[in-house]
């Protein structure tokens, strides 16, 4: 999956009515060195939500600085959150939780040489120790916010993707989560808050969304059942169709199936379900507040209603070959089709990264990624690897076998069937038993080194983008390796 950035779109709305904004997705279009040298950014900021991409964020600044030391650095996002003390020497200011409010009154501070410390929700460096403000309050009406600059995004819209949906866009209705998982930082991020948008905003916004997928980016879609289901009328009232993707909790599917009949009926085509567990005792050694009962109740309520599911497992450390086995008979049993399977991490920020803090193994970000564990495993950590990989084995090789194949010609699917065997396939060229336990060796940041130019996987609609991006991809980096010729200097500000 490739989804756009909508923290950034949302940050850059607020910006636009004052500044000049440009938005680099640099998943797509590794040029930032070109960029740098065109648009000569007075100030440049960074998204840095996802602990295993740290090591990029700490590139991106790096480069800028390179090119131009005056130009002021800043990061966001949940990890910058959650851990800013990581930027020390990195960016000159952290935006603390949301950003739409801060980093209008951070510009506005830095460009007027005014005091950062009136700038609230911001941790700021100061000689070699980091100053941090009074926390911003959250915003309270979120329909008073402009909607995202999806027009600074436009040439990327059509390559953002999940699965074989193409192009797929984003829009957020909600934001929080009133549950407080163990692994999970968004709670924490939201400061344990549900605020959500009226329908009516949302239907303004998708009425402006050209594309038929849309994500529901809700850390939980049904929190507010009621609101759920007038948001439903209201799409409907505008006659709104398109194909939407949810995250919805097990027990929120069986307590309210009614209304997601009612999404199935304006396009619901798939939900995400977090179910981590299949026994009541890792459930609750997780804190996810969820009777195991649920887990199959819920499975059978999204297949009655015709809705694809795509189920996510947390793989403990402390897993035996038992365990492995009992999740993939599971797996198997109930006949998920888009099962996913991820590590138990102590991600920065967690109810876990503070109860587990002295069992940490290894503090390489880039193994953060929920492909590697940073806890001591029972099993010899090979041997582990070997189990987790074949989790994912055992779930999608029937999509390789003739029959498997045969059903979604029937079905006239195809095309999505083979796209998703293929991604899991490279997968597996990339995160096999030998290679995941091996980057427990790698130095933090060289794997970053090796990804940093790498593109997202090819569709015969994206060849010809991709050999472009390339292109420029190679050029980025040799102006990277040679940092500057003569005759290009660094611009600086007047």
């Amino acid at each position: 999956m490739l989804t756009e950035p909508l923290g950034l779109e949302m940050v850059a709305a607020n910006l636009k009515s004052e500044h000049e904004v440009l938005l680099l997705d640099m998943r797509l279009e590794p040029s930032l060195h070109q960029k740098l040298a065109s648009f000569k950014p007075d100030a440049v900021g960074v998204s840095a939500c996802f602990t295993s991409d740290i090591y990029n964020a700490f590139q991106v600044l790096d480069i800028v600085k390179e090119y131009n030391p005056y130009i002021f650095t800043f990061a966001g996002g949940q990890h910058a959150t959650m851990a800013h003390a990581d930027f020390m020497g990195k960016a000159d200011a952290v935006v603390l939780g949301e950003g739409e409010l801060t980093v209008p009154e951070l510009l506005h501070c830095w460009g007027k040489g005014e005091p950062l410390e009136a700038v609230n929700g911001l941790a700021f460096r100061r000689n070699d120790s980091w100053v941090e403000t009074s926390p911003r309050q959250l915003i309270r009406n979120l329909d008073e916010s402009p909607l995202p600059a999806r027009s600074l995004i436009w040439k990327y819209l059509p390559h953002y993707f999940i699965t074989s949906r193409q192009p797929i866009a984003s829009i957020e209705t909600s934001r929080g989560c009133l549950h407080r998982c163990k692994f999970c930082s968004v709670w924490r991020f939201f400061r344990n808050t549900f605020r959500s948008r009226s329908p009516q905003r949302v239907v303004e916004e998708l009425r402006q969304i050209e594309s038929q997928d849309v994500l529901i980016t809700d850390d939980s879609a049904l929190s507010d059942p009621a609101r759920s289901e007038s948001l439903v009328n209201e799409i409907v009232k505008a006659g709104i169709r398109k194909r939407y993707l949810m995250q919805v909790r097990a027990d929120s599917i069986v307590k309210y199936s009614n209304i997601l009949t009612k999404w199935r009926n304006i396009g619901l085509e798939s939900v995400f379900v977090g179910f981590e567990s299949i026994n009541q005792r890792g459930l609750n050694e997780l804190g996810k507040r969820l009777q195991v009962n649920y887990v199959e109740e819920a499975i059978d309520a999204l297949r009655s209603l015709d809705i694809n599911l795509m189920g996510s497992f947390i793989v403990n450390p402390d897993f035996d070959k038992e365990d492995f086995t009992a999740l993939r008979h599971f797996v198997r049993r109930m006949k998920l089709r888009s099962p996913a399977f991820s590590i138990l991490t102590p991600l920065p920020g967690t109810v876990l990264h503070e109860e587990r803090a002295q069992e940490i193994t290894n503090h390489n970000y880039e193994l953060y990624d929920l492909l590697h564990t940073t806890l001591p495993t029972r099993l010899e950590l090979k041997e582990f690897y070997k189990q987790f990989v074949r989790l994912y084995i055992s779930a999608y090789a029937p999509y390789l076998s003739p029959r498997g194949l045969l059903r979604p010609l029937i079905e006239r699917r195809l095309k999505s069937h083979l796209s998703q065997a293929s991604g899991w396939l490279r997968m597996f060229k990339d995160n096999n038993p030998w290679a995941l336990a091996k980057h427990h060796q790698i130095p933090p940041g060289k794997l970053s080194e090796r990804r940093f130019l790498k593109q997202v996987p090819r569709t015969a609609r994206r060849r010809k983008w991709d050999s472009q991006l390339q292109c420029s991809a190679r050029n980025a980096l040799s102006k990277t390796e040679n940092r500057y010729n003569q005759n290009e200097m660094p611009q600086m500000p007047v």
